[in-house]
């Protein structure tokens, strides 16, 4: 017959594992605080994700002046170049001619018949402050003179007449003829000195009139100078043609004329995502990769959009976002970069900038913060 169960083995075993189990976590736990500060922190950063250290986004090159599209100006609609006084990948200087249109010819023609205008209206009024010809105001002397001495010789047979009807040697018709011939000559004495008078007179009137031509004069000459100037196009900087897009003969390009930019200077246009642009400061440096030869190019943030859009430049990854959100950042290439690429205005590139600030301040937070296992 076996023997039987007793109760007091049981509690013998469970008290075995008990003194076990508190035994091992003491030990633990003195070799976890007699670990080294280097352990601990590798178990920390076990547990944390890593700081970013930069922002990686493609983009492309572009001048700092930006490329501009030069046009005709306004009023030049269905015009065709007529002579080109540049080349591509020349540089020029502010002012210089750079494209002449077709109607030029036609617009130096206004522009001759408007000074020609101008040049009578100035004519006309110095006759008018000169007054009259000199011959007219003697021609109209002389008739004064005349009338005069014609009144005075019928004032005298008037008078005789008058003598001769009082002792009746003369008819009352005669004498109404003698009187008739006197106020005729008074009369005509009287209208040449009030020509005379108007041919020496130089009118308040006349002279604004004249001067009111002269003005409307000037104004169509400028405005004939404006039109002539809008049949040439000429460089608004000193810079370099990247691009011809309409040459003699044709119809001017809906893209404009020509491309020109000031390639002295030269950025790279990052196409930074938009959850990415916090992250950017100006000042923080950049590398630059340019995508056909890996050349690597160095520079700082200058500028941050205020825009959002969607991504200009693609990547061949088939899967990647095409739709995806971005900021334009703009960062200044050092000299030496910029001489470089100074001909390569548009070309890809991949941007990596480097987040030293934000980096530094992480290490930061992170060295003064609780370490896992401690007491605060």
């Amino acid at each position: 017959m076996s023997r039987a169960f007793r109760p007091w083995w049981l509690a013998t075993i469970l008290a075995g594992l008990l003194v076990s189990t508190a035994a091992g976590v003491v030990v633990w736990g003195g070799v976890w605080k007699s670990g080294s500060a280097a352990t601990q922190a590798a178990a920390v950063s076990s547990v944390l994700p890593a700081a970013r250290t930069q922002v990686h986004s493609l983009g492309r090159l572009e001048p700092a002046s930006r490329v501009l599209e030069l046009y005709p100006e306004s009023g030049n609609d269905g015009v065709t170049v007529r002579e080109l006084h540049v080349s591509e990948g020349q540089d020029v200087a502010a002012g210089q001619l750079l494209v002449t249109l077709d109607n030029i010819e036609r617009r130096r023609a206004r522009l001759s018949e408007a000074e020609a205008r101008l040049r009578a209206a100035e004519v006309h009024l110095q006759q008018v402050q000169a007054g009259s010809k000199a011959g007219d105001l003697a021609a109209q002397r002389a008739a004064v003179e005349l009338a005069d001495r014609q009144s005075q010789l019928s004032r005298r047979e008037a008078e005789r007449a008058v003598q001769l009807h009082a002792r009746k040697a003369i008819s009352d018709e005669q004498l109404e003829s003698q009187q008739w011939q006197l106020d005729r000559w008074l009369l005509e004495k009287q209208r040449a000195e009030g020509l005379l008078s108007s041919l020496s007179e130089v009118r308040e009137t006349d002279v604004r009139a004249a001067q009111s031509d002269i003005d409307a004069a000037v104004a169509a000459v400028a405005s004939a100078q404006a039109e002539l100037a809008g049949s040439e196009l000429k460089s608004p900087l000193a810079g370099r043609v990247l691009r011809i897009r309409s040459f003699p003969g044709e119809r001017v390009d809906p893209q404009g004329l020509l491309e020109l930019a000031d390639v002295g200077s030269m950025q790279a246009v990052a196409e930074v995502y938009e959850g990415d642009v916090g992250l950017l400061s100006p000042g923080l440096p950049a590398k630059v990769v340019l995508d056909a030869s890996g050349e690597e190019l160095s520079g700082v943030v200058a500028e941050i959009g205020n825009a959002v859009a969607r991504k200009v430049v693609l990547t061949n990854d088939p899967v990647s976002d095409t739709d995806a959100r971005v900021v334009e950042v703009r960062i200044d290439l050092e000299a030496a970069s910029a001489a470089k690429v100074a001909r390569l205005s548009n070309a890809r590139v991949e941007v990596f900038i480097q987040l030293s600030r934000i980096s530094d301040a992480d290490s930061r937070v992170q060295s003064t913060g609780p370490v896992l296992g401690q007491r605060n």
